[in-house]
Order: structure tokens, then C-alpha cells, then sequence
């Protein structure tokens, strides 16, 4: 009994815990970061036009399908000045090639602008994406840090998810803490 309650305070207190609280989630700086010819890029991931510049901006895994736009910041804009970068959306063929032959698995293209900050497109269904992003250069042999490609998922509400599974595992531990209580009276 001492130990059920021990792991129930412990429990408690990790839950309300001020470290539990220190992530400060998706829409406060968790900017992607693009490392092109030595300088750190931040780069963001939308949703929808009106967020751009202000609202909730994703990474690395998009909630819903549907509108993807991404867009490097003013920073950027002002490091690269005339320079433009080739921004391409390409989807995996086959996730086998993802583990056997992963140089040539985003062989499909689904939206390519050249001379750009921003790409979007409209992505149908859910799955893993790329974007491939290239600084075009004019040197005879150009170096292979001009070159960064970011994988995405579109179409994973991963919060929700999170937040279910947490509530499906609340559920357990109160049946099963109701159930140990049952027991301890009928054997009083």
C-alpha cells in the first residue's frame, strides 16, 4: 500500500513538475534551422498564408494535409541579398528506399521554384516529404554545403495523439488503482 502511494505522489508531482512546462512548443522559436555555405538559416513552415510572419509555424511534422508553405525569414532574405535558392518538394516512391537506397528515395517531384525564399503546394494525403533546398553557385567546383534537404511528415496530428495516449493511460491507472482498492476491502 506504502509503495502504491509512494508511485502515486511521484507520479503527481512529475506531472505538475515547473521541467514538465519548459517546452515552449511548436509557435515559439522552434524554427527549422538550414545550414547553407557556413550560415545558419532559420526557415518556417506554415500552414496557411495568413500565419506567415506571426502565427503557428511547424518544422518538422505538419498536423493536417492540405496547404504546406515554407519561407525563409528576413535574415535570411538580408544574408542571401541577390542570391536566390531552388526549392524543391519531392515524396518518397517507396519506403523501401528510404532504408536501401536512401540518395535516390525522393525521386517523385511535386512543386519546384527556382530563384525563390518560398515554396508551397498543396500535399492530398498524409506521408513523409522532402524539401530540397540548393544555393546555386558560380564557382567551378561548388561545395557540397550548398545543399540541405529536410524531411517532413504532413498529415500527423502528433498532439492529439499524444494527448489520447495520455488519457488512455490515465484510464488504466485508475481502473487499475479502483481495482486494488476493490481487493483491499474484501480482504478487510
Amino acid at each position: 500500500m506504502f509503495t502504491r502511494i509512494l508511485s502515486l505522489s511521484l507520479l503527481i508531482n512529475l506531472c505538475f513538475s515547473p521541467s514538465v512546462y519548459a517546452h515552449n512548443g511548436v509557435d515559439h522559436g522552434d524554427n527549422c534551422k538550414v545550414n547553407l555555405s557556413g550560415f545558419e538559416l532559420s526557415l518556417g513552415g506554415f500552414q496557411s498564408e495568413d500565419k506567415i510572419g506571426g502565427g503557428k509555424h511547424y518544422c518538422h511534422i505538419f498536423p493536417a494535409t492540405g496547404n504546406v508553405i515554407f519561407t525563409f525569414d528576413e535574415i535570411a532574405k538580408n544574408y542571401l541579398q541577390n542570391k536566390q535558392l531552388n526549392l524543391k518538394f519531392s515524396a518518397v516512391d517507396s519506403y523501401w528506399d528510404l532504408v536501401f537506397d536512401y540518395d535516390n528515395a525522393f525521386k517523385n517531384t511535386l512543386a519546384e521554384k527556382q530563384n525563390s525564399l518560398s515554396i508551397r503546394h498543396i500535399f492530398p494525403k498524409a506521408g513523409l516529404y522532402a524539401l530540397d533546398i540548393s544555393l546555386p553557385s558560380t564557382e567551378l567546383e561548388p561545395s557540397i554545403n550548398n545543399q540541405h534537404r529536410l524531411l517532413f511528415l504532413v498529415g500527423f496530428p502528433i498532439i492529439k495523439l499524444l494527448i489520447f495516449t495520455a488519457l488512455g493511460f490515465l484510464l488504466i491507472l485508475i481502473f487499475t488503482l479502483l481495482k486494488q482498492a476493490r481487493e483491499d476491502k474484501k480482504q478487510q
